[in-house]
C-alpha cells in the first residue's frame, strides 16, 4: 500500500476541516478526491504533504510513519498544490533543474527528462524565460513537469486542470496513467465531474471534513456522476427561476 490514511482530523478554531478521514491507495491506482469548495479536500492533501500539521491520525507513505520520519515521507512525495507557485525570477528550465538537484537526480539524466517534458507540454518556445513573465497555464504545465521528473512513489496534484488547455489536460491524464503504471499512487483532488470519471480508477466523495464514501468508478459509467454526488453530498444547482 502507497497511501494510508488513519483516522485524519484537522480543525481551524471552531472549524472542522477533516474529521476521522481513512484512505488506502496501492500502487498502480489513480484515485479521485471528489467534494465541494470548502469539503475538506486541499486541506487533507496538504496534511499529506506535510504543509499542514494532522491534529490526529497518521499519514504511512509507503511504509513510512510522517509523525516518525517526515522527512522520509516528503522524499517519497510530489505535491502540486492548486495554485502553483515558482521562484518568480528564475526561468522554467532553471526552476526544474533545482527541483532535480534536490531530489538528488544524475545531472545527464536531469537533462533528458527535462528535454522529455519541455517537448511533452510543448514549453519550448517560452522554457527559459524568466517565471514572472508566465500565465497561470504555463506555470501549471512547469510545477506539473517538475512532479513527473521526480518520479516519487505518491503523486499528490490538487485541482490538476485548472489552467490547462484541453490537449494540455489530456497529456497530464495520460501521464498521470503512466506514473500509475509504473508504480505510483496518484491521488488527484477536484471538483469537476467529468475530470474524476475520465483520470481515476477509484473515486471517493468528502463532504464536511468526512470521508462519506468510494467506490470503483467503472461502477458509475452507466451512471451519472453528478447525479450521484449531488445525492451523496445533498448539494444541487440552484433554481435559477425566471430571472431574465
Amino acid at each position: 500500500m502507497i497511501l494510508q490514511l488513519e483516522a485524519l482530523s484537522k480543525t481551524f478554531g471552531k472549524t472542522t476541516a477533516v474529521c476521522d478521514l481513512s484512505l488506502q491507495i496501492p500502487a498502480g491506482e489513480v484515485f479521485g478526491l471528489l467534494g465541494p469548495n470548502g469539503a475538506g479536500k486541499t486541506t487533507t492533501l496538504k496534511m499529506i504533504s506535510g504543509l499542514v500539521v494532522p491534529d490526529s491520525g497518521r499519514i504511512i507513505v509507503d511504509s513510512v510513519d510522517a509523525s516518525v520520519d517526515p522527512d522520509g515521507v516528503q522524499a517519497r512525495i510530489s505535491f502540486v498544490p492548486d495554485e502553483p507557485t515558482m521562484y518568480s525570477k528564475l526561468s522554467g528550465r532553471e526552476f526544474l533543474r533545482f527541483i532535480g538537484r534536490m531530489r538528488n537526480i544524475p545531472p545527464d539524466e536531469l537533462e533528458e527528462r527535462i528535454e522529455f517534458h519541455e517537448k511533452l507540454f510543448d514549453m519550448g518556445e517560452w522554457l527559459d524565460s524568466r517565471a514572472e513573465s508566465y500565465s497561470h497555464g504555463m506555470t501549471q504545465r512547469v510545477v506539473l513537469s517538475s512532479a513527473f521528473i521526480s518520479r516519487p512513489g505518491l503523486y499528490v496534484i490538487d485541482e490538476p486542470h485548472v489552467g490547462l488547455d484541453p490537449a494540455t489536460a489530456e497529456t497530464f491524464n495520460r501521464m498521470s496513467r503512466a506514473a500509475a503504471a509504473s508504480g505510483a499512487a496518484v491521488l488527484v483532488s477536484t471538483h469537476t465531474l467529468p475530470v474524476a470519471k475520465v483520470l481515476c480508477d477509484r473515486l471517493g466523495i468528502i463532504h464536511e471534513g468526512r470521508l462519506i464514501e468510494t467506490f470503483m468508478t467503472d461502477e458509475i459509467l452507466e451512471k451519472d456522476l453528478q447525479d450521484i454526488f449531488f445525492e451523496i453530498t445533498g448539494t444541487g444547482p440552484a433554481n435559477v427561476g425566471d430571472f431574465f
